[in-house]
């Protein structure tokens, strides 16, 4: 079983499927609209209910952030709350595996890196692939463990909607800390703003996209952030990470 907490922020999604798989050992952050829903459907869960609405995801990250600080624990898991499952992976397979069996096989391989800020399980689509079974310096999404001490100086921005996780990571790595993504273990979830709850209105507003790259780009600078179109014609922010490799990589 896992060692460390964990963390589910969730809005207008009471049938959240990470809950589903994990409530029981799970907290979970919700807005006071929805607190007759969220406790009927997981009677088991610890339930915080935001002192808030309608602030942004950056507001309850921060709020998730500053209970696990305050709580003592040197790591968390910040897990989204649409995950519909977790993976062990093995001769270039993901194999459907327990949520915490999962968490705390990945805590087995990051907690004893001493310079690691912020960790993470790999997207199933790229876990399998992996040659090495982890990547260092880069992105850390959706089931984000993360060290209390070492991120103490980090915190959401909601100048950068939508990219609040992407600049999290890059001002752990400004700061001389590393991240660190394992492939051993991988989630799958659905493509951001498809499903109902969630950030799907924030997605469908007219330009988010768009203003949130111009964002990244403002305060990281071209060179660190630019501006990208993907194929599918979806605007994106692409990140040089490699401007924060400290060297060659250590095995974990």
């Amino acid at each position: 079983m896992n060692r460390f907490p964990i963390y589910i922020p969730s809005k207008g999604r009471p049938t959240a499927p990470t809950a589903k798989l994990i409530s029981d050992s799970a907290c979970v952050i919700i807005e006071q609209q929805d607190a007759a829903d969220y406790r009927k459907s997981f009677p088991k869960a610890r339930i915080i209910v935001l002192p808030e609405s309608n602030r942004g995801i950056a507001y309850v990250r921060n709020f998730i952030l500053n209970e696990a600080r305050r709580s003592g624990a040197e790591w968390f898991w910040m897990l989204d709350d649409d995950i519909t499952g977790f993976y062990e992976v093995a001769a270039k397979r993901c194999v459907r595996a327990s949520p915490l069996s999962v968490l705390a096989g990945a805590e087995s391989v990051f907690s004893k890196r001493p310079n690691t800020a912020q960790a993470a399980l790999e997207y199933r689509q790229f876990a399998w692939a992996s040659e090495k079974g982890y990547s260092l310096n880069g992105y850390c999404d959706v089931a984000v463990c993360i060290n209390t001490k070492r991120s103490a100086m980090a915190n959401y921005d909601s100048s950068v909607t939508l990219k609040e996780d992407r600049d999290f990571s890059m001002q752990l790595l400004s700061q001389g800390y590393e991240t660190f993504r394992t492939a051993r273990f991988a989630f799958s979830a659905p493509k951001n703003g498809t499903n109902e709850g969630g950030l799907k209105s924030v997605y469908a507003s007219l330009n988010a996209e768009a203003n949130a790259v111009a964002a990244m780009v403002s305060k990281w600078g071209v060179g660190l952030c630019n501006d990208h179109t993907k194929p599918d014609g979806r605007r994106d922010v692409k990140i040089n990470w490699r401007a924060f490799n400290r060297g060659a990589m250590s095995e974990p």
